[in-house]
């Protein structure tokens, strides 16, 4: 009897929210999956280029986009977006004893959604690669002096108590997630709603020349849900530019072939599902 082969989905370590939204994208896809985790984003998009899919974060509602996602999708082409999710985004302290904590442990975007509340204690910070590695450095440390933010979950998995519950500096904290790949998964449920991400360079830089490209939408009465710019890493104050826009249907191959004739280059990073 032949065993079934598992389909790979790539993610952030145990414990993270990426890892609970990567279950959360399991409810929506046909097949049998198995999870591997990663140690970063990088690693994941590394993963994905080799086969399979993967699950990262691209945009929180207080810090905005994560950085290195929207540079990734542009240095690893035919890694497309297939489908997104948001989910909530509750922050926890996690460590030994709350009034001996001098250094707080955690990723980077963590430790910025809690800013006011780390600077009101007075502690330090020190920023790793996920949320579910600062709890495991705390936990093996066994360190008084060292917190954590992060999840219930990894909390739970490392042994460790929660200090204190939702401290995040804005209670509407939400993240979106996607799901990321080269090839397009079978959804068992999906949304009628769809977006659609682009990334280009302006072919001028002269005034006026992203209001034409913006006026393209508006003509067409697209709605964008997003717009971002981004450094060329060519030289100073040159910019590629990031839009997502809900699905035009039939008019995106028009409206992407009007962007054509201003940009110098235009990639669709993907047409896909918003499923929550």
């Amino acid at each position: 009897m032949k065993t079934a082969i598992k389909n790979k989905i790539y993610t952030l370590p145990k414990g993270t929210y990426s890892e609970r939204a990567t279950k959360k994208f399991l409810n929506f896809l046909d097949g049998d999956f198995e999870i591997n985790y990663c140690n970063s984003i990088y690693d994941v998009f590394e993963s994905v280029d080799n086969g399979g899919f993967g699950v990262v974060p691209i945009e929180n509602s207080i810090e905005g986009s994560v950085s290195l996602t929207q540079d990734l999708l542009l240095q690893f082409k035919g890694v497309n977006i297939l489908g997104e999710l948001a989910m909530d985004i509750h922050h926890n302290l996690i460590g030994y004893d709350k009034n001996k904590i001098e250094t707080i442990i955690s990723h980077p975007q963590a430790l910025a959604q809690c800013r006011n509340y780390i600077k009101k204690h007075g502690w330090k910070v020190k920023a790793v690669e996920s949320t579910s590695e600062a709890v495991k450095l705390v936990a093996t440390s066994s360190n008084e002096k060292l917190g954590a933010i992060g999840s219930k979950d990894s909390a739970e998995q490392f042994g460790l108590k929660i200090l204190e519950e939702n401290i995040e500096d804005y209670k509407n904290n939400k993240t979106r997630f996607i799901l990321i790949g080269k090839s397009t998964p079978h959804f068992k449920s999906c949304s009628n709603k769809y977006k659609v991400s682009i990334v280009f360079e302006l072919k001028e830089d002269k005034p006026g020349a992203l209001y034409h490209i913006l006026k393209e939408f508006a003509g067409r009465k697209i709605n964008l849900t997003r717009i971002e710019s981004r450094p060329s890493k060519k030289r100073l104050g040159t910019y590629i530019f990031y839009i997502d826009f809900e699905d035009p249907g039939k008019n995106l191959k028009e409206t992407l072939c009007s962007l054509k004739e201003q940009t110098t280059f235009i990639y669709v990073l993907g047409r896909y599902p918003v499923l929550l």
